[in-house]
């Protein structure tokens, strides 16, 4: 943990991000609405989420991605995602 002296700010980063508190977790790609940007993803126990994909774009089904706060924030490899 660090603490900005000057605005007594903490980033405590082992818990997540500082703004949000959310953690990035790899998502499988299972469908893709390419014109809204937006991806149907599952998570590793068959949770599914929409997900903005602009940032990573393009996309196919089956595709893998680290997704933040709602927003795919980077590709992975299929064989990342469980």
């Amino acid at each position: 943990m660090r603490t900005d002296a000057a605005s007594g700010v903490r980033c405590e980063p082992e818990h997540g991000c500082i703004t949000c508190g959310d953690e990035a977790v790899p998502l499988r790609v299972l469908r893709v609405d390419a014109e809204r940007e937006l991806a149907l993803c599952a998570n590793a126990d068959g949770e599914h989420t929409t997900v903005e994909i602009a940032l990573v774009a393009p996309l196919v089904p089956g595709d893998g991605v680290l997704v933040h706060a709602g927003t795919a924030i980077a590709p992975l490899p299929p064989e990342a995602v469980a």
